[in-house]
């Protein structure tokens, strides 16, 4: 990690709590950082923690993410993984393919899981999670390729584990979207509404 250390670089001190900017590298294998408070201190590489900025951790997440193949991997044998993945392909034939809604400028997604795998036997519940994730990460790529400019998941109630993960993606990963509840009057408590380009946060 040290070797990637540079000049302009946000890093984390190792040793003590806190980081800073770093505002030389020299070749003895130390840094000059200034700190959170204003001072400049040497460091050893070593003691010095590269942290990703905003874009890098957003390409590292999406280079991260499974694919179906790779999710149902984790429950089914080969013969029940190529029938959902072909139940799939037919949903989803081309690389536009959605269970959307469209109403106007905006979508609804349902990501409960019935609405995605009609056949569930066999799948545990994080595997569900995931497929549900990954057809979330699917839907938002869509509407910024269409421009689209809300989005609306239904994910339901149940144990708010599938709207945790949500709302944390949304958080970390789109910092350029609104987020909120859904319209109650429409989707009750189990929908996020997400206003693409327009941030929050």
């Amino acid at each position: 990690m040290s070797q990637e250390i540079k000049k302009g670089d946000q890093v984390r001190f190792l040793n003590e709590v806190g980081g800073g900017k770093v505002l030389e590298v020299f070749s003895d294998g130390t840094a000059s950082v200034e700190g959170e408070d204003g001072f400049d201190m040497t460091y050893k590489l070593q003691e010095l923690l590269r942290v990703m900025s905003r874009e890098e951790e957003i390409e590292a997440y999406n280079n991260k993410l499974p694919d179906l193949a790779s999710i149902l991997a984790q429950d089914l044998d080969e013969g029940r993984q190529k029938e959902i993945q072909k139940e799939f392909d037919i949903k989803y034939a081309n690389a536009n393919a959605t269970n959307q809604k469209r109403r106007g400028e905006h979508m609804v997604i349902d990501l409960h899981i019935h609405e995605l795998v009609d056949d569930q036997s066999g799948l545990r519940d994080r595997t569900k999670l995931d497929i549900q994730l990954n057809h979330f990460e699917r839907m938002m790529r869509i509407a910024g390729e269409q421009r689209v400019r809300k989005v609306i998941f239904i994910h339901g109630i149940g144990q708010g584990v599938l709207r945790h993960q949500i709302r944390t993606r949304l958080e970390m990963y789109y910092p350029n979207c609104t987020v909120r509840d859904g319209n109650p009057r429409e989707y009750g408590s189990g929908a996020t509404e997400v206003l693409l380009g327009q941030s929050s946060f």
